[in-house]
């Protein structure tokens, strides 16, 4: 018999904090079709990271944090100094004792989990697998609710709401009783209407008296972290418009009511009462975690010594001649390599990092297409809309691929793909590489209904925020970044994330045609901003697969470049091969010739059998803001963001507190992804692509079943024998006075709580000396 409890007619304030502080823990999971790394801690940011560390430890059942024997070992192997370890120690944490306290420790973060009732139950039924039972329910309804291949709009999915519509359908699901949930049905059919009062009902049921509610509800929510990640997403997505989703509240009530069922089921049993009646928070041993949160920053304080003292022996000075010619890149760390080979390639020539949506956000609707994709970083709404010419030949051949990209991601087709599609797929895949080098003939977009003010206004954004307000070359080149990878679920992680997860070509050519507009320019001298009339901008793309650099809409350039238009060309072939060079080894190419490691790394594009098509942002460790001489005379190795910053050409501070705003956040979230994928990835990564069931257009699952994967793939950090990224958190290189990074962080308190509380490093470089922001004040390096 169902207990009858009365649902409250609100939320009691207490439990409501509750549930805001559990659903606010949850990281948004970005779609495959436009994958872009997030902070999977993101969430807990407000608080000190060691203290974040015990709030995972007891939802999680881990730490975010090494071993103490992976730390032990970087102590024997140099790569922890003894001085590092030192630096981190105080009167309370001796040296010695950082040192014994992880020599006497288990050999892993692991100290216990809040336990659901699913949890409980299979720690005492030995083979009952309930866990694993709920997370395939729920993830069966949540793969009906959002499918994105084969669910109509139509569906009560879409019209009830993710509760309504999962109650209606689970009060006829047979499925539980059979597996041995005697009474769901039943169960189900007695629960509250509303998602609140389920939640307040549950909750009421079950009644964890001595663990914090918060921290149970965040545990409810991780056992199924993959699809609240995805719901969370569309929550976030909704407000950033205005509007308001509980779709991810629905879904904590839909995991509460399986406890509850399964609460109610087996409540007759005294062992099972009288166990949850007791439980209460695993011991967090803050101590522990106190220890290896210092290790984890002498870990990472060799590298920011070694990057400091580089960038501090180096010139902070801005070009004052006139540039051969100049070349605006993304931040991305793959530019730098690239950057560096270009201007060897092409003495005189100055290079230029900035985020590779180029200042223009734009929705933007390719020909033949449904509707827009925004082309901009996440944090932000296009605020303008583009397109690009099409007839209805363009809109048959998009419905035709969509058909069959729908085909490649359909639940019962995606194992037999390849075998039904045969070797006809291989040629499929070769019409959709993109063209190598040279010209690129696409449709030019367009940007649709914005005046010449608002043109304006987005040109003389990108053009301050990159310090680049004088002295233009007769050639600048504006440069997005795409990749390209066959049979590649994870293949818009590999685009620019700048862009939204999509290639940077739609904004680099808007931004281009912007700068070259007549009346664009007439706006810009007016505010101080004077293209010389000789200056001509052009667009290109860097494919990061295979580095070929391909440059847009030459046939408009006029005859008095064809010098400059073909030195560029023949620079970027140098820089491109020289790139290919350069990264052959870390891709397992083993080839000395140029053509033959040419050949291999254009063979990954292509090759449906590849996992691991190029290492992306893998090994990412720091982000330079500051003129390019600090870092044009360093080998980088690709791990670094760079960001051109003139503090001179900004008095006002407002370039300065931006790129704190926004790149450095969105290089933080790139990095604690790689960061959280490297150091647990059972938790936080995405698995072995090899075993990758795509679900609905949406994710992937590792196998047949269970819940969606959150971050990287396996084979994005590891290459089959070793880990190829390093588990440091980003250090950010500033040329400013500490003095103006104090003034920005105050109009930056979000990016201030991520330096503040230890989620990533702020360095401040002035001249020749470096300071280490903490809370006691700068320390210098």
């Amino acid at each position: 018999m169902i207990a009858t409890l009365e649902a409250p007619v609100a939320t009691p304030p207490a439990l409501e904090s509750a549930i805001d502080s559990a659903l606010a823990r949850i990281a948004p999971l970005w779609p495959l079709g436009h994958f872009v790394a997030v902070n999977p801690f993101a969430g807990l940011s407000q608080l000190p990271f060691a203290k974040a560390c015990e709030v995972l430890q007891g939802a999680t059942g881990a730490a975010p944090l090494q071993s103490p024997a992976q730390y032990l070992a970087a102590l024997h192997d140099g790569t922890i100094h003894p001085d590092d370890l030192r630096a981190v120690a105080d009167a309370e944490w001796s040296f010695e004792r950082l040192v014994s306290s992880l020599e006497n420790a288990e050999d892993d973060c692991e100290f216990g989990v809040i336990s659901t009732v699913a949890d409980m139950l299979d720690q005492q039924r030995p083979h009952a697998h309930w866990s694993g039972f709920v997370v395939e329910e729920i993830s069966k309804w949540c793969g009906v609710a959002f499918d994105e291949n084969q669910t109509t709009w139509k569906s009560p999915w879409r019209t009830l709401g993710l509760f309504a519509a999962w109650r209606e359908a689970a009060a006829y699901d047979r499925n539980p009783e059979v597996f041995g949930l005697t009474g769901f049905r039943k169960f189900v059919a007695g629960l509250p209407d509303s998602p609140d009062a389920c939640i307040g009902y549950c909750m009421t049921m079950l009644a964890p008296k001595q663990i914090d509610t918060a921290d149970f509800l965040h545990r409810q929510l991780f056992t199924i972290s993959g699809w609240a990640g995805y719901v969370k997403y569309l929550v976030r997505e909704d407000e950033l418009r205005g509007a308001k989703n509980p779709a991810l509240r629905e879904l904590l009530a839909i995991r509460l009511a399986y406890d509850a069922a399964l609460f109610h089921a087996f409540a007759r049993d005294g062992i099972i009462r009288a166990d949850w009646r007791h439980q209460s928070t695993p011991a967090r041993k803050p101590e522990m975690i106190e220890a290896l949160s210092r290790w984890q920053s002498a870990y990472e304080a060799g590298f920011q010594r070694e990057l400091a003292g580089n960038l501090t022996a180096q010139p902070s000075t801005q070009l004052e001649t006139r540039p051969v010619a100049q070349a605006v890149f993304c931040i991305d760390v793959r530019s730098e390599i690239v950057r560096r080979h270009l201007e060897a390639a092409l003495p005189g020539l100055q290079t230029i990092g900035f985020a590779g949506f180029f200042g223009f956000p734009v929705a933007h609707k390719p020909a033949g297409a449904p509707y827009s994709v925004a082309r901009c970083p996440v944090l932000l709404v296009p605020p303008v809309d583009s397109s690009e010419p099409g007839d209805g030949t363009a809109r048959r051949k998009l419905l035709r691929k969509g058909a069959w990209k729908a085909f490649q991601n359909s639940a019962a087709s995606c194992f037999s793909f390849v075998e039904a599609a045969g070797l006809g797929f291989s040629a499929v895949l070769g019409r959709f590489g993109r063209q190598q080098g040279g010209c690129c003939h696409a449709p030019a977009p367009r940007l649709l209904d914005t005046p010449v003010e608002t043109r304006a206004a987005m040109a003389e954004g990108a053009l301050r925020n990159m310090s680049l307000t004088k002295n233009f070359a007769r050639l600048v080149l504006i440069c997005g970044h795409g990749s390209h990878s066959a049979n590649n679920p994870y293949a818009s992680a590999l685009d620019c994330g700048a862009c939204g997860g999509h290639a940077g070509d739609v904004n680099a050519r808007l931004a281009a045609a912007a700068l070259n507009d007549i009346k664009v320019r007439k706006v810009l001298a007016a505010k101080d901003i004077v293209i010389p009339d000789d200056t001509v901008f052009i667009a290109g793309l860097h494919d990061t697969l295979c580095d070929d650099l391909a440059l847009f809409d030459l046939t408009e350039v006029p005859t008095t470049h064809t010098a400059e238009v073909s030195a560029l060309q023949k620079a970027l072939t140098q820089a491109g091969a020289a790139t290919r060079t350069e990264r052959a080894a870390s891709l397992g190419i083993d080839a000395q010739e140029t053509n033959e490691i040419e050949t291999a790394v254009r063979a990954r594009g292509h090759d449906i059998s590849q996992v691991r098509p190029e290492w992306g942002l893998a090994n990412n460790a720091a982000l330079v803001a500051a003129p390019r001489s600090r870092s044009s005379a360093l080998k980088l190795d690709g791990r670094v963001f760079l960001h051109d910053y003139d503090a001179a050409a900004d008095p006002d501070l407002n370039v300065l507190t931006l790129i704190l705003c926004a790149p450095v956040v969105v290089a933080s979230w790139i990095n604690l992804q790689y960061y959280a994928s490297r150091i647990d990835p059972e938790r936080y990564g995405a698995g072995d692509k090899a075993l990758h069931h795509v679900v609905g257009g949406i994710g992937v699952m590792e196998g047949n079943g269970g819940d969606l994967k959150t971050g990287l793939p396996l084979q994005s950090i590891h290459d089959g024998k070793r880990f190829v990224h390093e588990p440091r958190r980003l250090t950010v290189f500033i040329d400013a006075t500490r003095e103006a990074l104090e003034t920005a962080l105050t109009r930056a308190e979000g990016t201030r709580q991520l330096f503040d509380h230890g989620w990533i490093h702020l360095v401040a470089l002035e001249g020749g000396d470096a300071y280490r922001h903490t809370l006691d004040g700068w320390k210098k390096i």
